[in-house]
């Protein structure tokens, strides 16, 4: 083992995640490096260059950092810049939490504990604002029906739309155009 990944392993350094995993030979797991589980002895630990060559070595993956799972290899700024593409691409989606992380392969608390902690604001709450700032641009820049931008923004029911629009801006979509 060289020295960099040793202080890698004790760091939990999340950046060499992917490019290398250590085993435990007194329980024959596997871990990425930046596994929050307590630090093994450094003669208990033996480096594979991919998880194929640790479980061809007989270690098992880890159940705390879960080192098989693609999805848990990509960096946090990876899914959170994913998560927001596909908010900006899919809004008039229903979209979900459930179904952002189904997108991404991930769980949906693993989602909303990573974009939460990277944007100070969670997933679902992200959407509301995309879904209210085009909503808002649609109202003072066409001549949309209320109805349409609804729709145009992921809801399928106007009212439904109105009342969230509201709850956000404290004034209907009727009245914020013709405030503004």
């Amino acid at each position: 083992m060289k020295e960099f990944e040793w202080i890698a392993i004790r760091n939990n350094d999340n950046r060499f995640d992917g490019q290398f995993f250590y085993g435990v030979s007194t329980t024959l797991i596997f871990c990425r490096p930046s596994c929050p589980s307590k630090l093994p002895l450094r003669q208990h630990v033996s480096i594979f260059l991919s998880q194929c060559a640790a479980l061809e070595a007989g270690y098992r993956p880890c159940k705390r950092c879960c080192p098989d799972d693609v999805a848990f290899v990509q960096p946090r700024s990876q899914i959170v810049n994913q998560t927001i593409e596909i908010i900006e691409t899919q809004l008039a989606e229903p979209l979900t939490l459930k179904k952002l992380a189904e997108q991404l392969f991930v769980s949906p608390t693993y989602l909303q504990k990573v974009f939460s902690k990277e944007m100070n604001v969670s997933p679902t709450r992200y959407l509301m604002k995309a879904r209210m700032d085009l909503a808002k641009q649609q109202l003072l820049t066409t001549d949309l029906q209320v109805s349409d931008i609804a729709q145009s923004v992921g809801y399928l029911n106007a009212a439904h739309f109105s009342t969230a629009f509201h709850k956000y801006t404290n004034q209907s979509p009727t009245h914020y155009r013709t405030k503004v």
